[in-house]
């Protein structure tokens, strides 16, 4: 019996024994090895690969905050403000056989307050807004309204924009970017500069030469540059067309054309034309980059159109001071279906700019010198520093200037706006973490002649009772007044900004400028009983920021 349960025990334990055996023999399923995130130094620090791929990815981004004090001439405004902005870009790029492949996108998220409403042109544009607690459309729960300002002209505003969005295929260059036209573009300014600084739509072609030297020929997006208005000036007659037939009351006061049509932008009723996209801006670009510096020249044309678009700022029509019930558009403008202005012309414009690097001085420090000149694109010699040239009165400022990119005539005649501008920016480092930068640019904006008498602005012509002003159907019209006045605005500003740690920035600028009309205007937050011809502004701009 126990020779049996010996041989039993002894069997089952050569049977596991070789099942054990036989098991160890068979294929076994392994854990897929992980796959580490590989460094892609070809195309600089940050860059990696993206796992299971030959594309390279760099993540990077940026938090800012900002508070801004101005000295407040219209005191339904705040004199400061905050700002609070988040950045985060990516940058894709992946080497093909037919060249460098290269995907980028940033896009920013702010908020901001009061007057803080400073900057580029393209981040005056860029985004859509949203403000809430109880702005102009909006309520008090805080829904959204557009505009988000309230009734004491202090502005809360939430936005969101596309900074970039382009693609790079070997020379081809297409999405939303920096304007190829621009060169200095406010490199080193906060409040911006009288210069181009416009990110927009382009398709752009770059050819390289070799030995550092380039050309590139690109279309891009006209809306982008139509800032400003284009005006209109009606003729006086005895027509019932016309807005006012010359009374000799009117006449006795003043013995010339005169059309409140002529002040499209204060005076209710004023012709305002709308610019329509009519062709791509076309844009040419010379560059050379070397050890010492750079240096551009560059050449812009713009279309300017209204061909179907509405003529704003219509008033009713009159005759002999009666309401007729129509309303008044220039008859001398050749109209559509529908009763709309259109003209045409053809803007353009050219800028040259170098950047001189001057280690001898300190590693680092650079000198920008720039100017630019166009006919019927004001946008093209300054877009940088858009706060105090606007067609309407500066909410800081007392003063304010025509910008028109183009007036028609009584005789249908569109005479496009002449600008140019100059800047000039140096960046010195005191010490490895401090540095200071200079800068200073003027933009002048002019007028004809022929264009502020056909307005009814005749230098000399002026009330004697009146202190140059006069009531007609209780609006008041004036040869101060600041239409088509044009004239120089000069900027001079300074930074000082500490770096304790790689991508910290703690800084401060002031900015002056100074606005020097061609003519006496009323100032504009004071009514019409003072005249002014000159006006000095001064804003001031902490920053702290960080990138990543």
């Amino acid at each position: 019996m126990k020779l049996g349960k010996t041989l039993l025990l002894g069997s089952g334990v050569a049977l596991v024994a070789t099942g054990g055996a036989q098991a160890a023999d068979l294929p076994t399923k392994k854990a897929a090895p992980a796959e580490y995130v590989r460094i892609c130094a070809v195309h600089g620090p940050g860059f990696f690969y993206i796992p299971g791929s030959d594309t390279c990815i760099r993540i990077s981004g940026r938090t800012r905050f900002e508070y801004v004090v101005s000295r407040a001439f219209d005191k339904s405004t705040d004199p400061s403000s905050f700002f609070a902005v988040g950045r985060i870009a990516l940058d894709a790029r992946t080497q093909t056989d037919w060249g460098l492949l290269r995907a980028y996108i940033r896009v920013d998220m702010s908020r901001r307050s009061g007057n803080n409403w400073f900057g580029s042109g393209s981040a005056a544009r860029g985004g859509t807004a949203f403000g809430f607690g109880g702005g102009v459309g909006g309520v008090a729960s805080g829904f959204p309204s557009f505009a988000g300002q309230d009734t004491q002209g202090s502005r809360l505003q939430t936005g969101l924009g596309i900074s970039d969005a382009f693609v790079q295929f070997g020379p081809l260059t297409a999405g939303r970017t920096q304007s190829y036209f621009d060169f200095y573009a406010g490199n080193d300014t906060w409040f911006g500069i009288t210069d181009s600084n416009v990110v927009t739509q382009t398709l752009a072609y770059t050819y390289t030469f070799g030995s550092g030297f380039s050309a590139t020929l690109a279309i891009e997006d006209p809306k982008e540059r139509q800032l400003n208005p284009i005006a209109g000036i009606a003729p006086v007659g005895a027509g019932g067309i016309n807005p006012i037939v010359a009374t000799p009351t009117f006449t006795s006061i003043y013995p010339f054309a005169f059309s409140p049509f002529a002040a499209p932008a204060l005076v209710p009723g004023g012709i305002s034309y709308i610019q329509r996209e009519a062709v791509p801006d076309v844009v040419g670009v010379l560059r050379v980059d070397q050890d010492w510096g750079a240096a551009q020249l560059s050449g812009a044309y713009h279309r300017i159109s209204t061909s179907g678009s509405t003529v704003v700022n219509l008033q009713p029509a009159q005759v002999n001071g009666v309401l007729t019930g129509g309303v008044v558009l220039n008859p001398a403008v050749p109209t559509v279906a529908g009763g709309y202005g259109q003209v045409d012309g053809n803007g353009w414009a050219i800028q040259g700019g170098v950047k001189i690097n001057l280690p001898y001085f300190a590693a680092g420090d650079t000198l920008y010198l720039q100017a630019a000149y166009s006919k019927g694109n004001i946008s093209y010699v300054n877009s940088d520093f858009p706060s105090t040239f606007t067609g309407l009165a500066n909410s800081i400022g007392g003063t304010t200037f025509s910008t028109y990119d183009g007036v028609v005539g009584p005789t249908g005649r569109l005479t496009l706006t002449p600008a140019y501008s100059a800047m000039a920016s140096y960046v010195h480092y005191w010490t490895p973490t401090i540095r200071q930068g200079l800068f200073g640019g003027l933009q002048h904006v002019s007028y004809s002649d022929s264009i502020r008498n056909a307005a009814g602005f005749a230098q000399g012509a002026a009330c004697p009772t009146c202190v140059g002003s006069i009531a007609v159907n209780g609006t008041f019209y004036n040869p101060f007044n600041p239409n088509y006045v044009g004239g120089t605005q000069y900027n001079l500003g300074s930074n000082v900004i500490w770096s304790p740690i790689k991508d910290l920035d703690i800084g401060v600028e002031m900015m002056y400028v100074r606005n020097q009309l061609a003519h006496r205007v009323f100032d504009v937050n004071r009514g019409n009983g003072t005249l002014i011809r000159d006006e000095d502004e001064l804003y001031g701009r902490l920053r702290i920021s960080r990138d990543f």
